[in-house]
């Protein structure tokens, strides 16, 4: 879910304004639009972008799911210059921030319309929204101690919890970015210095509250009072990202130097287990982070402000996956499967470029434009749709037949006659689980069907997988589903 500019004008990138030009931030006190509830929308068919120019004006639109991942309507529909968004029951909650300090609640299936928006008081400074199985949610605050306690449908407070304890000294903890994961909601704790750039003040920290009870988790019983989880690099700026039994944090430290990194959290015992990667080996300041099943996916920026796309896996030295030429890179997004979004601001052609996660391919020859330059790129959750796309290349696979399999299926594909292929089945986290070899005839067709094992003739769980058929040429790729 969810990502925030690089150059956003409050919140959790204040630090980074510094290097921006002044802003004009728009105040808007947002009333209830409809009071009463609305019904879950259908699974979204469509990415949601947040589109905007940091400064004035913003409007989310919808991206397809699959080639050619046309964006339309745009412009779409309008949000503060500076909101983050998050998924839920297939309709998009966006927390316009900056001043605006309201929840706008957007229905893909109607253009990304409003369909209600409500006001929680001005002068927070809202930052994210995570909901509890119940339906109700919190809300993050920038500028007041507060974590809120919300009914989203009312539109109301239920509860207003303290994050006093966890400031430093100016009264503010800086908190941000919400994960909620079983019965606990995770909060990160920035503790900066707005009168010295946004430095950090010491220690940073992933606060934990317990949601049954709405109270804070002590994670550390050798100090007096309630501690939050301390981090092993200052200055938590990318979104939590769930891996495993475990969370990544991105640390960004003192902008202008590599003192941060991609620390790793056990929730369970409450515990940072410490920097998996650091800036200095990524190669600049860290600006997001996106965990897929089988690999990492950075953005950092260098001396020269210059962003760049990195790809890594743990112990495994990272690669360059893309190359800005000055603040390009904004944000990056996981669909949950194969494919990674890229939001890319360069002013030439704005747009969101498409990668194969298993491969790192780009799979879009442009970027797609989406009007504004691209701020965020929010995939629906993994799981709400079932997209299958075909990855442009030199060949062409067919849909598998049938899909689901249960367990057999078959893969057709087009190539140049007689034709040398190589046929490989990967797992979501981009393990091989079966590879053959093929020949086309001499109309070009080939085709193969998969009896539902592995090399080693085990039968495969169901869940998601991927065929890749690949020449010298190129490759073509579809996803399906095993279901036993």
């Amino acid at each position: 879910m969810r990502k925030l500019e690089i150059i956003r004008t409050s919140g959790l990138a204040a630090g980074l304004a510094v290097v921006a030009a002044a802003v004009v931030v728009a105040v808007v006190a947002a009333a209830v639009v409809a009071a009463a509830p609305v019904a879950a929308a259908a699974a979204p068919d469509r990415v949601a972008v947040i589109a905007g120019d940091f400064n004035s004006v913003a409007y989310v639109t919808g991206l397809g799911l699959e080639a050619p991942w046309s964006a339309a309507p745009v412009p779409g529909e309008p949000v503060h210059h500076d909101a983050v968004l998050r998924w839920r029951d297939g309709l998009a909650w966006v927390v316009n921030r900056g001043g605006a300090d309201n929840i706008q609640v957007l229905d893909p299936a109607a253009g990304f319309d409003t369909v209600r928006q409500f006001s929680l008081g001005l002068g927070r400074n809202l930052q994210d929204i995570a909901f509890r199985a119940d339906g109700t949610a919190y809300v993050s605050c920038y500028d007041t101690a507060e974590l809120l306690h919300i009914d989203p449908q009312a539109g109301q407070i239920l509860q207003v919890i303290s994050t006093a304890a966890f400031a430093d000294a100016d009264g503010l903890p800086e908190t941000g970015w919400l994960l909620a994961r079983g019965g606990r909601l995770f909060v990160t704790c920035q503790r900066l210095n707005r009168d010295n750039w946004y430095a950090p003040v010491g220690d940073s920290y992933l606060l934990a509250l317990d949601m049954d009870a709405n109270t804070w988790l002590d994670c550390d019983a050798g100090r007096p009072g309630v501690q939050g989880l301390r981090l092993a690099a200052a200055n938590p700026y990318a979104p939590v990202q769930v891996s495993g039994d475990r969370l990544l944090v991105g640390c960004t430290g003192y902008y202008g130097l590599r003192d941060g990194g991609v620390d790793v959290v056990d929730p369970d015992a409450l515990v940072s287990l410490g920097l998996e990667i650091t800036e200095t080996a990524l190669g600049g300041d860290l600006v997001d982070l996106e965990a897929t099943e089988a690999s990492r996916h950075v953005i950092v920026a260098d001396s020269a402000w210059v962003t760049r796309v990195r790809r890594y896996a743990p112990g495994v030295a990272p690669v360059t996956v893309l190359v800005g030429q000055a603040y390009d890179h904004a944000d990056i997004a996981w669909d949950g499967g194969f494919q990674l979004y890229v939001a890319d601001r360069r002013l030439a052609q704005p747009g969101v470029r498409v990668f194969d996660v298993v491969s790192g391919a780009q799979l879009t020859t442009a970027p797609i434009a989406t009007g504004l330059p691209p701020a965020l790129v929010i995939p629906p959750p993994a799981g709400a749709a079932a997209p299958v796309g075909l990855i442009p290349s030199a060949l062409a696979l067919d849909l598998p037949w049938p899909n689901p399999a249960n367990p057999l299926t078959r893969f057709a594909f087009t190539a140049p006659p007689s034709r040398a292929v190589e046929l490989r089945l990967l797992d979501l986290r981009g393990r091989l689980v079966r590879e053959v070899r093929l020949v086309t005839g001499p109309d070009g067709r080939g085709a193969w069907e998969f009896d539902g094992r592995d090399a080693a003739g085990r039968a495969v769980p169901s869940g998601i997988y991927r065929c890749v058929v690949q020449t010298g040429e190129g490759f073509a790729a579809r996803s399906f589903t095993v279901i036993r």
